[in-house]
């Protein structure tokens, strides 16, 4: 592994060392990504089977295909597609690499269910580092319109969960709603939990909005909901933060 992530820096490719899970091994995750071969030879002398992080959004843009999802493999078998850097992820998915984009970014089920892009503010696993296939090598095309636009719509959530009524009117029914919000995140679907913790923090960041529970405390709460129910702690950070702005 010390090998292929020397090998990818002396390409010019910023990353950093992932555990198993994906979750970053560095404490500031993708921003510590590094091209340094000396950094990069005291990471994976330290964490020699450690998985390759590579940021996303500077270099190229990613759609990330669900395909062990059947709503994910019909878009993708029907999309007009363009060939594109590919990589075949651990789960059978596929990472389709396109050339940086500012109106990609980090979304999760917009262009369609299980189908979620990562663009500034995001990174992918570098699977070919693992030895998974990677067709196209040398070509990063333009991101299709078809994508674009799906972005560019109103965030709509597939689950249509309605916001939170405004009315708390004791500190009783301030708890249950609190309660509530975090047990639907700490129970939610797996292919679902990335989408209801970001409508559960909305919530929140609407209680603390009116100050029943301070900023930092709802954001605390509502990532440690999700982090019990298996999402990666650093990709409940990332929703959550995002729900908040």
């Amino acid at each position: 592994m010390k090998h292929k992530a020397l090998e990818l820096a002396r390409e010019g490719y910023k990353l950093f060392p992932c555990q198993d899970n994906k979750a970053p091994l560095t404490p500031n995750g993708f921003h510590d990504a590094s091209a340094d071969p000396s950094v990069i030879d005291y990471w994976w002398t330290r964490w020699p089977s450690a998985l390759v992080g590579v940021p996303t959004g500077e270099r190229f843009c990613v759609i990330d295909c669900d395909l062990q999802h059947t709503e994910a493999q019909i878009w993708y078998s029907r999309a007009n597609i363009p060939a594109t850097r590919t990589h075949t992820t651990r789960s059978g998915g596929r990472h389709l690499l396109f050339a940086p984009n500012d109106a990609v970014r980090c979304t999760a089920g917009k262009v369609h269910e299980h189908i979620d892009t990562r663009g500034r503010g995001g990174f992918i696993i570098w699977w070919p580092a693992c030895g998974f296939d990677m067709m196209h090598e040398n070509v990063l095309a333009e991101v299709p319109q078809f994508v674009l636009r799906a972005l560019s719509r109103e965030r709509e959530s597939a689950l249509c969960y309605p916001a939170a009524p405004a009315n708390f009117d004791t500190p009783q029914a301030s708890e249950r709603k609190l309660e509530g919000v975090l047990r639907t995140i700490a129970q939610a679907a797996e292919g679902t939990r990335n989408q209801i913790t970001y409508w559960g923090a909305c919530r929140l960041s609407e209680m603390a909005a009116i100050g029943l529970l301070s900023r930092n405390t709802a954001m605390e709460l509502a990532i440690e909901a999700a982090s019990r129910n298996g999402l990666p702690r650093f990709e409940a950070i990332r929703t959550v933060k995002s729900a908040f702005r």
